[in-house]
């Protein structure tokens, strides 16, 4: 599944998947569990979800919902066990 960051405004005290598919009509499919639900940043009480692309598109003109945000994989730079010459 190719997927999407998306920020959403939450309830600290709804801050958990299920909350976050009812409220934005969000299939289980259409989430990335394995990524969760995540705090970053809890004083403005916003969270990062994962969605496939056509959720982010379908979700982004949502009230408290930012982005869609790209997610790109990290991968380390260099051979392994390589050190950098000075």
């Amino acid at each position: 599944m190719n997927t999407l960051m998306l920020s959403v405004k939450l309830d600290p005290d709804h801050a958990t998947l299920e909350a976050v598919q009812e409220r934005l009509g969000i299939e289980v499919d259409e989430i990335d569990s394995d990524f969760g639900i995540v705090n970053i940043d809890p004083e403005q009480h916003l969270y990062a979800i994962m969605v496939d692309e056509q959720a982010a598109e379908r979700l982004s003109d949502q009230p408290d919902v930012n982005g869609p945000y790209a997610n790109p994989r990290i991968e380390p730079f260099g051979p392994p066990g390589r050190k950098a010459q000075p």
